[in-house]
Order: C-alpha cells, then sequence, then structure tokens
C-alpha cells in the first residue's frame, strides 16, 4: 500500500486542480446567467418553447405519473393526441422522469434551472474531452466556455431540449474516440449510453447531427486505421456501428413510437424549400465577428432573412482556431492508447462540414445529406453550426496551449485579428444600418474593436513571453468578458412569461359545468394555447406543433368558420376570445364577460362527444372521406363516414336509447352505452392506431370514421364499451431498452468488478 502512496498523492491533487478548474467554469457559465440569478429578468425573451410548449407539457406529464398514470396519450390537446410519441416530451430522459416523480409539476422558476443546469453541463463534458485530449486545464477551460456560451445555445436558450440533446455531443466523442483508439468494447458500452440519454433528451434534429458528428469521427478514424491494415479499419466501423445499434435499442422506447408518429404527420417528409428553411445566409456570417451587428435577439433583428444563429464563439475563438490548425500538430498515431493525442484534422472537418451544411439552400452542399434518413423531416439548416462552433471551440483549446511556441500561431492569430478589426471598422462606415437600430449597431462594431484590440494587446504579451503562467487565464477572462457581454442580455425580460396561465376566473368558470367537453382557446391571444394541459382542460388547439397528426390538421384547417357542423363535431362547447372581441356568429352566445382580458362563448351547435349513428356510408379513401364530410347534404347527427364496408344498423324509431361516460383519462375512456337496435357509437375522439377496445369484455374493432373520428359497431342491448391506448410501437420500444439497459448494466457491472479485482492484485 505504502508503494502506491506517492502515486496516490499525485492522483489526488490532479483531481483536485481539475474540480477548481471545473467549479471556474461553471462560476463563468453561471455570470453570463447574472440577469436571471438576480431574480430581476426571465428567460427566454418572450418566452420561446420553454413556457409555450415545454412547461405545460412536463406539468401535464407530471401530474399523470403523480396519479400512477403512464400518459401515452394527451386528451387536454389538439382534440387528443399521442403524447409518450411525441419525442419532444421527454417523458423518459432520466433527468426529466426523475423530477416528474419526485417533485411534482415543476414551477418555471425549475425549467429555467434545467436550462442552466443543461449549460453548465456542456461546459463541464467538454472540458472533460479537451483534457481527455491532453489539453492543459486553462485551454480546457477556454474551449468550455466558447463551446457552451455559442451561438446555437444562445439563440435556442428557451427551447430547454434541443440544448440538452446538444450538451451530450462531447461525452459522446470522448467516449467513441476512445473506444476506437483503444479497441474497447468497455468504452463503446458508455458511448452507446451516453448517445441513449442524448436520443432521449427529445430533440430529433439535434440527435441527427450527433449521429452526423460521430459518423465523421468514424471515417476520420477508419481513415488513419487504414495504415495498420484493413482489420484495425473494420474493427473501427465495428465499434461504430455496435455504439449507435445498442444506443438507439437502449432509446427505443421514445424512438420507434416517434417514428411511427413522424408517418402520421405534416414531416414526414418535407419539400426541399421547407427543408431549407432558416438556412445560414452569407451575409449574417459577418456574426461571426460582430454578432451584434444585425440584431442578435429576436427583439433587435433586421436582417433580410428568417433570424438563424450564426455561430458567434468569441473573436479569440476564432483567431486561436486559425492558430491551432497552424501551429504544428505533434504526430499522432492511427490508433493509439495515448489519450495526449489531439486530433485536430478531426476538430476541422467538423468545423468545415458544420457551417457548410448550415449555409443549406444557399449551397447545393446541403442536397448530400437532403437525402439521408431524418434529414427530409427537419428543417433550419442553419443550425448545424453547432458542430462547427464544437469544432472551433476545440480548435482555439489547442491553439491556446501551442500558441506561446508557434510562430505560425502568433501570425495566424495577428492576421485574423487585424482583419476582423479592419472589417469592423469598414462596417462602421460603408454600410448602411436602419436608422433605429444604428445605436445598437455601432455599440456591436466599437465592442468588435475593442476585443480585437484586447487580443492584440494579449498576443503581444505571450509573443514577449510576459507572465506565461497566467496569459492562459487572460484569454479566458477576455473570452469570459466578450460571450457574457455581447450574449447575456440577448434572451432575457423583465416581464412574468407565465401571465398567460394566470386566468383562474375563466377555468372557475369553466369548472362549473359537470359535463365532458372541449373549448377552442385560439381566439384568445392572452390565454396561452397549451394552458388546458395545465388545468385538465379539453382543447381543441394548441401551440403549433410539427408532429400534429396530419389528419388533424387537415380537418381543422378545412373548417369553414366557427359554429359549422364540422366545428361542432370536435365537441367545442365554449370558445375562449379576446375582451370584447366576438369570435364568431350569431351561433356563439357570450357567456362569461366579468373577466378583464377573456371573454367566454357558449357554441350552440356543439355536438356531444359521443354520439349513436343509424346510417353510415363507404368510402375507398381517407381522400373521400373527407370530402364526403364536406357535403352540403351530411349530418354528423345522422351519417357516419366510414372507410371499409358498414356493418348492417337499423333506425330505432322513438325507442330510447342512452350513452353515459364512466371514465375519461389519458389513456382510456369507458362508456354505458344502450341501443334497441344495431348502430355505431361516434366518438369525437382523433383516430390513431393503437387504440383497442372491448364490449362487454369482447374484444372489438375501433373504426376511422368521419376521416377523423373513432367509431365502434354496437349490437343491440346494454353495454360496456372500454377504449384504451396500447400502441404495439411502445411496447416493442420498451422490450428493446429495457433489454439494452440490462445489458449494458451487466457489462459495466463485469467491468466494475474486473477494475477492482486488478487493483486489489496490483
Amino acid at each position: 500500500m505504502q508503494s502506491r502512496t506517492p502515486g496516490y498523492a499525485q492522483a489526488k491533487q490532479k483531481c483536485w486542480q481539475d474540480a477548481l478548474s471545473l467549479a471556474t467554469l461553471t462560476l463563468l457559465v453561471l455570470a453570463f446567467f447574472w440577469p436571471l440569478l438576480s431574480g430581476r429578468y426571465w428567460i427566454p425573451w418572450g418566452g420561446g418553447d420553454l413556457v409555450s410548449f415545454l412547461w405545460p407539457t412536463w406539468r401535464f406529464a407530471a401530474r399523470s405519473l403523480r396519479q400512477g398514470i403512464f400518459p401515452l396519450w394527451n386528451p387536454t390537446l389538439y382534440a387528443g393526441a399521442p403524447f409518450a410519441a411525441d419525442h419532444q416530451s421527454c417523458l423518459f430522459y432520466p433527468i426529466h422522469l426523475l423530477l416528474f416523480l419526485v417533485g411534482g409539476e415543476p414551477s418555471y422558476e425549475v425549467m429555467e434551472g434545467l436550462v442552466v443546469y443543461h449549460i453548465v453541463l456542456a461546459a463541464a463534458l467538454m472540458y472533460l474531452l479537451l483534457r481527455d485530449k491532453g489539453l492543459s486545464r486553462t485551454a480546457s477551460v477556454f474551449g468550455g466556455l466558447a463551446f457552451t456560451l455559442s451561438d446555437p445555445f444562445i439563440t435556442h436558450i428557451g427551447n430547454l431540449n434541443l440544448n440538452a440533446t446538444i450538451a451530450y455531443l462531447p461525452a459522446l466523442i470522448l467516449l467513441a474516440d476512445r473506444a476506437f483508439t483503444r479497441r474497447s468494447l468497455h468504452f463503446a458500452a458508455a458511448a452507446e449510453a451516453v448517445l441513449a440519454i442524448a436520443a432521449l433528451a427529445g430533440h430529433g434534429q439535434m440527435l441527427l447531427f450527433l449521429g452526423l458528428a460521430l459518423a465523421i469521427l468514424t471515417l476520420y478514424r477508419i481513415y488513419a486505421a487504414r495504415r495498420l491494415g484493413v482489420r484495425a479499419a473494420a474493427g473501427v466501423a465495428a465499434l461504430a456501428a455496435i455504439v449507435v445499434l445498442v444506443g438507439m435499442a437502449a432509446a427505443a422506447v421514445a424512438l420507434y413510437p416517434a417514428y411511427e408518429l413522424g408517418s402520421h404527420t405534416a414531416r414526414a417528409g418535407l419539400s426541399w424549400a421547407e427543408a431549407t428553411r432558416y438556412s445560414l445566409p452569407w451575409q449574417a456570417l459577418v456574426g461571426l465577428v460582430v454578432p451584434g451587428f444585425y440584431g442578435r435577439g429576436p427583439q433587435n433583428f433586421w436582417g433580410s432573412w428568417d433570424r438563424v444563429e450564426v455561430g458567434y464563439v468569441g473573436v479569440l475563438t476564432l483567431a486561436l482556431a486559425v492558430a491551432g490548425l497552424l501551429a504544428g500538430r505533434r504526430k499522432e498515431s492511427p490508433i493509439s492508447t495515448d489519450v495526449g493525442q489531439f486530433p485536430a484534422a478531426f476538430f476541422a472537418l467538423l468545423v468545415v462540414v458544420g457551417f457548410a451544411l448550415a449555409l443549406g439552400g444557399h449551397t447545393p452542399v446541403y442536397r448530400l445529406i437532403y437525402w439521408l434518413p431524418g434529414f427530409r423531416g427537419v428543417r433550419a439548416p442553419a443550425r448545424l453550426v453547432v458542430l462547427g462552433d464544437f469544432g472551433l471551440a476545440a480548435l482555439a483549446a489547442y491553439g491556446l496551449d501551442r500558441i506561446r511556441h508557434s510562430r505560425r500561431g502568433q501570425i495566424a492569430v495577428i492576421v485574423m485579428l487585424t482583419a476582423a478589426l479592419v472589417l469592423s471598422a469598414w462596417l462602421l462606415r460603408a454600410v448602411s444600418v436602419p436608422a433605429d437600430r444604428w445605436e445598437r449597431t455601432r455599440n456591436a462594431l466599437w465592442m468588435a474593436v475593442a476585443l480585437c484590440c484586447l487580443g492584440l494587446l494579449w498576443l503581444w504579451a505571450v509573443a514577449r513571453r510576459y507572465g506565461t503562467r497566467w496569459l492562459g487565464g487572460v484569454a479566458v477572462a477576455i473570452l469570459a468578458l466578450d460571450l457574457i457581454l455581447s450574449g447575456s442580455m440577448v434572451e432575457v425580460q423583465r416581464e412574468d412569461p407565465t401571465t398567460g396561465y394566470q386566468h383562474d376566473d375563466v377555468v372557475a368558470f369553466l369548472r362549473r359545468d359537470p359535463g365532458l367537453y372541449r373549448i377552442d382557446s385560439s381566439a384568445a391571444s392572452a390565454w396561452q394555447p397549451d394552458a388546458a394541459a395545465v388545468y385538465g382542460l379539453y382543447d381543441i388547439g394548441g401551440v403549433a406543433n410539427p408532429l400534429n397528426l396530419a389528419t388533424y390538421e387537415t380537418y381543422r384547417w378545412s373548417i369553414g368558420a366557427r359554429g359549422d357542423r364540422l366545428y361542432g363535431l370536435l365537441g367545442v362547447k365554449y370558445v375562449l376570445a379576446d375582451k370584447g372581441s366576438p369570435p364568431g356568429d350569431e351561433r356563439l352566445v357570450p357567456v362569461y364577460t366579468a373577466g378583464s382580458d377573456v371573454d367566454i362563448y357558449l357554441n350552440t351547435t356543439a355536438y356531444p362527444m359521443a354520439q349513436l349513428i343509424y346510417q353510415a356510408v363507404e368510402v375507398e379513401s381517407a381522400e373521400a372521406a373527407l370530402a364526403a364530410v364536406h357535403a352540403p347534404d351530411f349530418d354528423p347527427a345522422q351519417i357516419v363516414v366510414l372507410q371499409e364496408k358498414p356493418m348492417p344498423v337499423q333506425e330505432p324509431g322513438n325507442q330510447p336509447r342512452s350513452i353515459s361516460f364512466i371514465e375519461y383519462s389519458c389513456n382510456r375512456l369507458s362508456l354505458q352505452v344502450s341501443t334497441p337496435t344495431p348502430a355505431y357509437l361516434l366518438l369525437s375522439e382523433v383516430y390513431y392506431p393503437g387504440w383497442r377496445a372491448t364490449i362487454d369484455s369482447q374484444p372489438t374493432r375501433v373504426l376511422q370514421a368521419d376521416y377523423l373520428f373513432r367509431a365502434i359497431y354496437i349490437p343491440p342491448g346494454d353495454h360496456e364499451v372500454r377504449l384504451w391506448f396500447s400502441p404495439s410501437s411502445f411496447w416493442i420500444g420498451l422490450s428493446l431498452s429495457a433489454l439494452s439497459w440490462l445489458g449494458l448494466a451487466a457489462w459495466g457491472l463485469a467491468w466494475w468488478k474486473k477494475f477492482f479485482r486488478q487493483r486489489g492484485t496490483t
């Protein structure tokens, strides 16, 4: 034991030093969030997805789980829609799942805390990656700060799913590269777990980008390994395949239902024009030097294109990244156990690929991935700058470590900073800026000039070898000053973003009605679109969601006006509208006008949520069904439109019939139905594969009716009808995930025992 003491003490000291560096990095990231932490501001500006979509979604999930219900279906929005299959719900993400189960419905402050947590996590993982590649602690802090406070994170600070997913990129690259260079199944297993967790974080586009980065790393290592022979290259390819296959299998509980849902949405395939919307235009690249030139925040943007992230990582970062490429690399073996190797070429590839693809429709390059699986279902290519920023941050950290010993690197920094200085000065004089934006633009330009001058002064000190032990810290301070001053106030506001949920009087009125009905809140701008999910109400709408069912979207937007028969068939009893602004004609009667900003109207043409229909017609397709329900003679109370041959039904005349709901919850509903003759039970519930039913405990079919809804054939008599949502895709995905995680756990336990057994023999 004594023979291990010196090495143990040295390792302990290194751990403490790394912990101190990580603490410093964390404090710098928290300094960026000073407006939020001061308690005077909220994030993001305008609320964004954080308040309008994620907060109500997760409150619904937490409430359901605390009630012992696993919410596969959400009846509160869009007239009912798949919930767990919506990848954005993050229902299986371990951090959120634990939060839901332990903490209950999260407050908005908790949501903001999750934003900060994931950005700190991204910084820490980037630090560990750079340390693993042999860089100094100071350089690793620099790279972690540059990556974490780069433009994609700041622009999407309210899109928690996006930031949470991309936060795992450094860890995935670290573990996968160790697996490739050491030919290690242990590190491959760890990479699989990280990939699965990132997939469960709930942003499909960022998951695609992680996969793209992993593919580039794999090709890079295969190319490097070719000198060792085909077997070595094949080993890298095999390990990469294992990482992807097992990682995706571990996340299959979320991914497989999401895949099934995708085929039922408009995102099943976007046109080239839609897929390349929100591309990075060439002129926006000036933002790499002057991020505020076109107005960085949504409230100040004045460019002639859709506002997108431009990839700003700091002026000094940009210069040091070029220095890192020119500083002269240490010789790198293709497959090595030396963790001190820095794969500069890999990070340079990420920069080139990331920015080239981010230009989207402005170049032909994006077509190279447009046809790949998944990419035709997403848009906003500009987000690919996150890969470029990841590469720039890593190269800059490497450049910071090598700058003192490289004359070429120093010259590169001088050239880059001088060019940025000249560009900023030229923009001050040559570019026409709208008068109401000039002051902000001028301040942004002067800030860029000041940062360039600071960088040149720092480089002069480096070249003269003044205080070489602390000059790295000065570089970190310059970067922190840059990123905090330019970005910390971009996505903040003083107004409480949750005011759209503060309508207790409206909710109280609606809850006084004991019946089962839906509302339509789309005419009330003061009401948050997803508020129904918070209050347990049932809305036909919700915030704009790219994963809405295509049939629902088609049906809803084909309705002529509020009060039409197809509108009433959705079960809309009450319509919420802005104060003093009637949302329709005389068919909508005001019933509550005492509120300060929202009035409530009764829809006098609403149909009940369940009806017995005694006449059925057959059509050959969904398109024909949509046309049939729009026919002038279609009566939703008398006719049901089916896409198959109907069973025999019979008019009951004046004989009594009845329907009453017994249960209506997330995943199930049950009714007591009495009919003297055969009929179809038409439910104003959105049809989707996976709904199952029984009549008096005997299985029966759930049919697609009236284009959008569900129907069940009912024989004569008194019956108990039950429906529950149990899609096969969920159970298949759950089985794959359970088997994968059990395998990873067994592998990890075996490695743990082997590790301690080896330590015990040394």
